[in-house]
């Protein structure tokens, strides 16, 4: 028992840990948190508290000038064994504080309330809690308000930690698939001599794979950015007819296999932004559109310009989307199922959408039916007009 119990708190420190939060600087987004539970539940101090192996780290502490504790002084530790929020009215009677060094000492406490927060593995990390100096109880609306405040402490720590872990995975990934990839390009290319048959059709099997591995480390890593909301911009003067025809070179081959016409109209309308990233966008929008269309058909791009921002238009001649499907297709891993040839890890709707915000736009699905969709973009003209 001992030993399955030393297991299972080894395995809540490495969640601890894997958060990417423990021992970082300050931030804006927890001290958020803090302050707003010492002002809303009357409280001298508040605390966004991680339990690592022998110590608890405050990742915010609003009131208390510390940076961490040891463990065996941490009411917080013991809070991780409650099932959901744990309360001490008074210390001083409770024989498992009454001695602690924080209630004998500076900073004095008798009141304590503390609500776990839990890691994405639903291991308790830490707590976000709440001090006072005299006795006392929370109401059932104080107990309600901890609770919301502890589970917006939860989303913060299980951001950092899903971010860090894709960014790096996808930059230690990436450089040796590509490597990988272009080793079996060059044996495929015959420049070593020619393979047997059998050679021949696995290496193109594995080419083909390692390449959709390199495209999906590609599109991790600029998911995480987008949704750190740094992903770098080169901003400058955007002419939409030249990202029009950088997409279409891009999706050309697929829509003449797939028997599809490309077709543009509309004036050329200057924005300002990023030519790759939007040229991204529209790659995007247009690959899934041609995946969708039926044989025969014409997938079309729309442009024109308003009076502070440009609209692209790009139309498909598909069986639509389910009218409660039009907001999830731009959550990651939601992949357009109906009518597709061929799918992806289903990103590339999601990547399309933190580009378009990051230039200050939007895109959504503005038209779904039977006879299609039309996904609509706007962006910051250059100069507005008017």
């Amino acid at each position: 028992m001992i030993s399955d119990a030393w297991d299972a708190e080894i395995s809540r420190v490495a969640a601890v840990r894997g958060t990417g939060v423990l021992d970082t600087p300050a931030e804006e987004r927890f001290d958020r948190i803090t302050r707003t539970a010492r002002r809303l539940l009357n409280a001298p101090i508040a605390l966004v508290s991680l339990v690592d192996l022998d110590r608890q780290w405050f990742k915010s502490a609003a009131g208390l000038d510390a940076a961490q504790t040891p463990r065996s002084e941490s009411f917080c530790s013991h809070a991780l064994g409650e099932p959901e929020l744990m309360e001490v009215p008074d210390a001083l009677d409770d024989p498992r504080f009454a001695t602690n060094p924080m209630v004998v000492g500076p900073p004095h406490v008798r009141f304590y309330a503390g609500r776990p927060i839990a890691a994405a593995s639903g291991h308790l990390i830490g707590t976000l809690c709440v001090l006072d100096e005299r006795p006392r109880r929370l109401t059932p609306d104080e107990r309600e308000l901890l609770n919301d405040l502890a589970a917006w402490a939860e989303v913060e720590c299980r951001a950092g930690a899903t971010g860090d872990l894709v960014a790096v995975a996808s930059h230690e990934l990436r450089t040796p698939l590509t490597s990988v990839h272009g080793s079996l390009e060059l044996l495929e290319s015959g420049r070593f001599g020619s393979l047997p048959p059998q050679a021949e059709r696995l290496v193109e099997i594995a080419v083909r794979n390692t390449d959709r591995l390199v495209r999906l480390t590609n599109d991790l890593m600029d998911l995480t950015l987008t949704r750190r909301g740094t992903l770098p911009l080169r901003i400058g003067e955007v002419g939409l007819a030249s990202v029009t025809e950088q997409a279409f070179c891009s999706v050309a081959e697929t829509a003449r296999r797939a028997g599809v016409r490309l077709a543009e109209r509309g004036p050329d309308v200057v924005v300002r932004g990023d030519a790759d990233r939007l040229a991204q966008v529209l790659t995007n929008l247009l690959a899934n559109a041609v995946k969708v269309s039926r044989p025969d058909t014409t997938v079309e791009v729309v442009r024109e310009a308003g009076p502070l921002t440009a609209r692209v238009q790009v139309r498909d001649e598909g069986p639509g989307i389910p009218p409660d499907q039009a907001d999830r297709v731009f959550e990651p891993f939601v992949r357009l199922e109906a009518g597709a040839r061929d799918g992806g890890a289903g990103l590339g709707l999601a990547i399309t959408r933190g580009i378009v915000t990051a230039h200050g736009g939007t895109v959504a699905v503005t038209e779904t039916s039977a006879a299609g969709t039309t996904f609509t973009l706007e962006l910051p003209l250059a100069e507005p007009r008017g």
